[in-house]
């Protein structure tokens, strides 16, 4: 045996199996850090935070993203800091708890207006943590004060200087968690002794229905304003907190993801809200996970 051919023979082989390995690594790509988990989504316990959720999850799973709903929670943007879910999907103004001095933001009247909900998002981001605050909606879910258009037309409210001109004639009509602060709004916009009644959120609409010299605390976004043909008081937003949809990040989103995210969330108007509302919230309406499907219908309406 001619030894010296041997080693030669051998040493080839080894170097032409290092190559062919050294290819096959080169040709078999690295999989991105967020594509190699599963991001966790939180989302709101409202049918349209839930649709708004799955319509997240579709756009990350058509780049190739895998992705999981979390059970709706009151409060998804606390999974995102306890490490439970990866990105929420709520209110902005639920994020108010995660700055250290949340009355810098709000200002004195502890309201948070939709250019302090800019500063809210600024203030996340310039935390230097894990968490990022990525873009905040067009569609703005705050609540206005809403009355039939009879009625409107009755007291001659059309304005917040004519309902507060009228408001010793009118029942104001709230959700209990926001009637203790509109009624302190009020009484500063110059209402003495405003009549503001607690109600449970599910009987708003029927009150409104109803009305009697009275106004309705309802959401901006809520369909039954626009289908039955109610008056939206302008200015009564200013009585309650703005609400534009914010996603909230961790680490583990990536830039494409959360460029993906982004362009879902400036797509998101207030018409769209509506639309979406009117899917998720009818009795016989449909499930949030079929309503994303029809997200394209909808921001074409």
């Amino acid at each position: 045996m001619n030894l010296r051919n041997t080693i030669t023979v051998g040493a080839l082989s080894a170097t032409l199996l290092l190559t062919l390995s050294a290819c096959t690594e080169e040709a078999t790509p690295t999989a991105e850090p967020s594509k190699a988990i599963t991001l966790q989504i939180a989302a709101g316990s409202q049918p349209a935070d839930q649709a708004l959720a799955h319509v997240y999850a579709n756009a990350l799973k058509a780049e190739g993203y895998k992705v999981s709903l979390n059970k709706p929670s009151a409060d998804p943007y606390q999974q995102v800091v306890d490490g439970k879910a990866d990105l929420a999907v709520d209110q902005a103004a639920k994020a108010l708890p995660l700055v250290a001095d949340p009355a810098a933001i709000t200002g004195e009247d502890q309201l948070l207006s939709v250019e302090e909900s800019k500063n809210l998002r600024s203030a996340i981001n310039d935390a230097g943590g894990q968490l990022s605050a990525l873009e905040l909606s067009p569609a703005d879910a705050g609540k206005v004060l809403v009355m039939s258009q009879a009625q409107a037309t009755l007291h001659k409210v059309d304005s917040v200087e004519t309902l507060i001109a009228a408001c010793t004639d009118l029942t104001i009509i709230s959700d209990e968690a926001n009637a203790a602060s509109l009624k302190a709004s009020l009484e500063d916009a110059g209402c003495e002794k405003p009549k503001v009644v607690a109600e449970e959120p599910a009987k708003l609409a029927s009150k409104l229905r109803a009305s009697v010299d009275s106004a309705v605390a309802l959401g901006s976004g809520d369909a039954v304003i626009s289908d039955e043909g109610f008056y939206s008081i302008p200015g009564s937003a200013a009585f309650f907190n703005a609400e534009q949809y914010m996603v909230l990040a961790n680490g583990d989103v990536n830039d494409k993801a959360r460029a993906e995210l982004d362009k879902i969330t400036g797509e998101f108007s207030q018409q769209s809200l509506v639309d979406l509302n009117r899917m998720v919230s009818q009795a016989d309406g449909l499930s949030p996970e079929q309503a994303a499907t029809r997200w394209e219908w909808i921001i074409e309406e």
